[in-house]
């Protein structure tokens, strides 16, 4: 039960013997008193009890960042029709560096000091691999399968997280990444050996990679952020960077421009809309969130990706499909619980 603070107590008072501070939060407990704890101005009330509101906020981030991620599946898909997929992720990224970039401008925080920093040019370079390899493989399978395999990275990072962290891997977690990595194998083998010769299959390999690789992305991303500074110049270095190293592969294939509106409209949508704002607000809700419980969060983008991809592309939701990513989605759930 939560009550105001015992009298006398003024609410910026310093902290009394046994109190406790979460996060900035004056959210204090009062040995000796029926009400264990009163509620700030910042403390929640009923749902998740005793949780700060800024951990609240942040949870709330990454829902709607998983929304907006949700919807680049679908786009994607319809975009690299009419786009090469080199150029897209080059055109992507750089639209949502522009726009995260004059973000900073208009609210004076533009410095060049994040690109002084060596990791935000290997979390580019990291994030740049993940994209060419996502939609090279997007071309030759689904939407829906897509965002499926791309968040396997959600089993993974908690084995990232113990090498790099020192965060404990139980057995519960262990039994999480087996089940979840079952279910990459079911929706990309669909237990058929003929399967695994046709494009979908190599499809389903490429973007299992990008899964992969943005799992080390993510555990970087932390680490950034465990240092401190502005994370709105953080996402815009990173997405500032990522377009740098993309455009590397153009020069020496060729800059194959879209050549119809519809390609253009896809680039518009892709990097105004499920770039730079989702991964402010992924970054943003790193500073209390664990990647490995966001992880479990940012499954509702495969939701989302999935309806749409079903009204939208008509993608098949067969039945290995539907159980696969029920055993990759429980597999993030075990993980999550075993945090």
């Amino acid at each position: 039960m939560y009550a105001v603070p015992p009298s006398g107590v003024a609410r910026d008072a310093p902290h009394p013997p046994g109190t406790e501070t979460l996060d900035e939060l004056k959210c204090f407990r009062y040995p000796g008193h029926q009400a264990e704890a009163y509620e700030s101005l910042n403390c929640l009330g009923p749902f998740g009890r005793g949780m700060p509101a800024s951990r609240r906020r942040d949870y709330a981030l990454i829902l709607l960042a998983s929304i907006l991620w949700g919807t680049s599946f679908p786009g994607s898909k319809l975009t690299v029709g009419t786009v090469d997929p080199l150029f897209l992720t080059f055109a992507r990224m750089a639209i949502g560096a522009v726009l995260g970039l004059t973000v900073l401008a208009a609210t004076r925080r533009l410095h060049l000091e994040v690109f002084c920093q060596p990791l935000v040019w290997v979390l580019g370079a990291i994030n740049a691999a993940g994209f060419e390899l996502q939609n090279e493989g997007i071309l030759l399978t689904t939407a829906s399968k897509t965002a499926l395999l791309v968040n396997v990275n959600v089993v993974i990072i908690p084995v990232l997280m113990v090498a790099f962290f020192r965060e404990t891997m139980t057995r519960v977690k262990v039994a999480g990444i087996l089940v979840g990595t079952f279910g990459v194998v079911v929706v990309a083998t669909k237990f058929d050996p003929a399967s695994l010769a046709g494009g979908q299959f190599a499809g389903d390999v490429l973007v299992f990679v990008a899964g992969v690789v943005w799992a080390f992305y993510v555990v970087g991303a932390k680490k950034m952020v465990d240092r401190g500074g502005d994370y709105v110049a953080l996402t815009a270095g990173i997405l500032a960077t990522t377009a740098l190293l993309a455009a590397v592969p153009l020069f020496f294939v060729g800059w194959p421009l879209p050549t119809d509106a519809s390609g253009w409209l896809g680039i518009a949508y892709l990097g105004l809309v499920p770039t730079f704002t989702p991964l402010l607000l992924y970054v943003a809700s790193m500073r209390t969130i664990s990647p490995t419980v966001s992880g479990l969060l940012i499954l509702l983008e495969v939701v989302v990706a999935a309806v749409l991809s079903f009204f939208f592309l008509r993608d098949p939701l067969g039945v290995h499909t539907l159980a696969g990513g029920a055993l990759i989605l429980f597999g993030a759930y075990v993980v999550t619980r075993g945090d």
